[in-house]
Formats: C-alpha cells, structure tokens, sequence
C-alpha cells in the first residue's frame, strides 16, 4: 500500500515517470497538476500512517523507520543534484519537485511532532512554492515560447513582474525569512535533530544550498544579456517590455503574497490547524 502511494508522490527511486510527465505535458496541465498530486499523495501517506495503521503499529511493529527516512534523505540529495544537471527550466523543477517529496516523506517518519508539523506545514509551503514557479514558467512560454536555461538571458529585462514572482518563489524554496519555506524547514530540523537522524538533517540543509545554487544560476542568466541584446544595447536600443498578460501576472502576484502571509501566519497555522491534528494522530 505505501509503495503504490510512494510512487503516486514520485518518492525517489519511484520517481523516473514524474520528470517526463511534467516536462512534456503542456504547461497549462502541469501548472496546476505539479503544486496538486504529488502533496495530495503524501496527504494520503500521513492519514493512512494515522488512521489505517496507526501510529503505534507504523513506529513500534513495522520497524521500516530508520530505512524510510534513509530513503527520504537519499530522496532529498538525489533530487537536488538531478535539478542541478538540468539546462531545461521545466524539467529542473521536476526535479525540485523529487527533492521536496524527500521533505515530507522524511518529515513524516521522524516519529516526533516536530517532523510531521513540519511535514504537513511543507506540504501546504510547497504547494504554494510549486505553483507559483509554474506560474512563472507558464508566463515565460506564453511571451518567448522557450524554456531552456541559456535562451532566458537577459529575461529580467523583457519580463522584470515575472522574474521578481520567481524571486520570490526561489527564496522561499531557499528557505529565506519571511518566506513560508523557511518555517516549514525549521520544523524538519529540529525534528531531525530530536529523532537523532543527522544525516537527514545534512540533507536538509545540503539541499537547501542546492537550491540557492539553482536559483542564483537563473538570476544570472536572467540579468545577463545575449550577445546580440549587449549588441544592441550598446547601438542604444533597449530591450523591449515582453510581458505576460496582467490576469496572469496577477494570479502570480497573488500567489507570491501568499508566500510571506503563510510564512508570517505560520504560526497560526500550526497551532489551530495542525497540532490538533497531528495530537490526535499520534495518540
């Protein structure tokens, strides 16, 4: 039953279907879909560890604890490094994607409170996160029609809404305050460090320098212009504005607010929602 719900959240080595499925279906599909099943997935693990098997029986009889959190944290540095290798856009957010579930899993199997706080924390976090990195990706092809690494110099220029919405987004992945990813991750670690697996908590933090990496490798490309636009500018002609259309910059720019008001409220949101929840779960 796990294995089936593993591979429907695309848990590393389960994951090979999920890359290709979100890089070649079109971005309108994968937009909404990527935020959506993979965290509805691991929504699905966390009430079946709850109220099918108990969670007694999951962490005194089964004794897969230390193996599953093994496999998060392989989950977590596997994906980092394949988001790394990528020269697509599309597909290095697969595999940010493979990197996150490694989170939640892990998160979940902790045996604390802490970890499945946080696990349930990111899989709201993430969601957001998710969506509106999709967003962004969706504005980008809908103006230039490109989703390569190298075609999206000089991008800050032609799209400055867009490219501040993936600042945005990528510093909440980093796990920059306020952001609402550093919240959920603060709660990861000290789970981590209060269950005694230092190697998760290694790859916590290890791919979280990863995803600095990744979102400074696009910053740089995004402010550096091609040959021909240097070219250009120097001839004194300036790059032309080639935004999306304002809805869409909306939905972004009401997405990324909600990236701060989570993380500010986070709070809140653990203490109403999720620690009754998580309380009665584990009792």
């Amino acid at each position: 039953c796990l294995v089936g719900v593993w591979i429907k959240m695309g848990l590393f080595p389960l994951h090979m279907w999920l890359p290709n499925a979100y890089s070649y279906a079109p971005i309108s599909a994968s937009r909404v879909i990527a935020p959506l099943m993979t965290k509805v997935m691991v929504y699905v693990m966390i009430r079946l560890m709850f109220s099918v098997f108990g969670f007694a029986y999951i962490f005194e009889d089964l004794h897969i604890q230390d193996w599953v959190v093994g496999l998060a944290s392989a989950a977590i540095i596997a994906g980092a490094l394949m988001a790394l290798a990528q020269k697509d856009f599309k597909k290095m957010l697969a595999y940010i994607i493979v990197c996150e579930i490694g989170y939640m899993v892990g998160g979940a199997w902790l045996g604390n409170e802490q970890g499945m706080i946080g696990a349930i924390l990111h899989i709201v976090n993430d969601g957001l996160m998710t969506f509106a990195l999709f967003l962004v990706l969706g504005n980008i092809v809908y103006a230039h029609k490109k989703t390569q690494l190298a075609d999206l110099d000089g991008i800050f220029a032609s799209m400055p809404w867009t490219m501040a919405g993936f600042v945005l987004a990528g510093v909440s992945v980093i796990g920059v305050p306020p952001t609402c990813g550093f919240f959920s991750k603060w709660y990861l670690l000290l789970g981590g460090m209060q269950a005694g697996y230092s190697l998760f908590v290694v790859a916590l933090i290890v791919s979280s320098l990863i995803s600095a990496v990744l979102v400074f490798r696009v910053i740089e490309t995004g402010f550096i212009p091609s040959a021909k636009n240097e070219h250009d500018h120097h001839s004194g002609h300036e790059t032309a504005l080639q935004e999306a259309p304002v809805s869409m910059l909306a939905s972004l720019g009401l997405v990324g607010a909600s990236l701060i008001a989570v993380g500010i409220w986070s709070g809140e949101i653990v203490q109403r929602v999720i620690v009754p929840f998580v309380q009665q779960g584990m009792n």
